[in-house]
């Protein structure tokens, strides 16, 4: 189901602790095609993640995820293990669902139970997709 909610602080940290819950993995985007010195960019993104670095299962080059497909560029998509660690790191770099815009953070934060997307936003367009039941855990707390 799309929601065009945007979840902010106190509200933010109760989806991230429903989240690692019910999630295994999250991911999030940097664009090739918006970046003006790939090899500057990637090294800053590693850097920044340096605390959960321990926490990447891997980095790949896609043209589409689940809010978005790309015609003519492709990106990096980040997938880390979430769990306490790396719940904490997002609930530091952020606080709001929606923050996570380029520059400042990565796009399209997802969260995954296994093969399934439970919620994938597409913040600089004002929505995310999230699990119906999940959602329904979430605003009946």
């Amino acid at each position: 189901m799309m929601v065009r909610e945007n979840i902010e602080g106190e509200r933010y940290h109760q989806l991230l602790e429903l989240l690692v819950k019910h999630c295994d993995r999250f991911a999030f985007v940097e664009r090739r095609d918006m970046m003006e010195n790939e090899e500057t960019r990637l090294a800053y993104i590693e850097d920044w993640t340096g605390d959960i670095q321990e926490d990447l299962i891997e980095r790949k080059i896609q043209k589409r995820w689940v809010t978005t497909t790309l015609f003519g560029a492709t990106a990096y998509v980040f997938y880390y293990h979430f769990n306490n660690r790396t719940k904490r790191f997002l609930k530091e770099q952020s606080r709001t669902l929606f923050d996570w815009v380029s520059p400042e953070l990565p796009e399209d934060l997802m969260f995954y139970h296994q093969d399934t997307c439970m919620l994938a936003g597409c913040s600089h367009e004002g929505y995310f997709m999230v699990d119906e039941a999940l959602w329904n855990t979430f605003s009946s707390s």
